[in-house]
């Protein structure tokens, strides 16, 4: 973990109903640090994530990110969303490449960062299938490798092991521990106990 932080959050609000959203939560997350959120059902675990990444505006508080730059930017803030959006016309390996395309970097450079990122998640033998030719699961970590691969300075990922079964759950987990060790910093939504169990840091939403 690094003394750098890679965003902070300061009295970030942001209600949907009464008793439905994100109640006022201040905390920093440093480059290398895993962060999990939890919280019941409604506590804002989602809307978090969607202020993070930029999606939707805050009632209230303040992001920064240690880039200082646009969050919307893949290189910057990558996201696991629930909704997978892995592109169906695309295999695995074009999924996950997606992530690469304006990095700079060759195409051999890409294509070896893709194999490693395919083979940290278990899906070397599904490269060359499309979502749709995969379970569930196969395409969450397709979207776990997607993000991983681009190795960004904040990945957002919400409930990433909901589709996974004990096996690659611990899969996911090592994939995400190894995107702290290259230097992200990530914020986690999960009730898994093996993630928590995971955690440089553990935030408590209430309702």
């Amino acid at each position: 973990m690094s003394d750098e932080m890679a965003l902070m959050v300061d009295g970030l609000t942001k209600m949907w109903a009464a008793t439905s959203g994100l109640r006022p939560v201040t905390f920093n997350v440093a480059a290398g640090e895993l962060v999990v959120v939890r919280g019941r059902s409604g506590s804002g675990k989602s809307t978090l994530l969607a202020l993070l990444a930029g999606w939707c505006s805050p009632d209230a508080g303040t992001i920064r990110y240690s880039t200082g730059a646009d969050p919307l930017e893949w290189r910057n803030v990558a996201v696991v969303p629930q909704v997978l959006a892995l592109v169906p016309e695309l295999t695995a390996r074009e999924n996950v490449d997606e992530a690469l395309h304006g990095s700079g970097a060759t195409r051999a450079a890409r294509a070896e960062r893709v194999r490693a990122a395919l083979e940290l998640l278990d899906l070397m033998e599904l490269a060359d299938r499309p979502p749709t030719d995969t379970s569930m699961g196969q395409q969450q970590r397709t979207a776990v490798a997607r993000c991983v691969v681009a190795q960004p300075k904040v990945i957002l990922a919400d409930e990433p092991t909901s589709h996974q079964d004990a096996q690659h759950a611990t899969t996911v987990i090592a994939a995400l521990r190894a995107a702290a060790r290259a230097g992200s910093g990530l914020i986690v939504a999960s009730h898994a106990e093996e993630v928590i169990a995971a955690a440089d840091q553990v935030i408590d939403l209430d309702l």
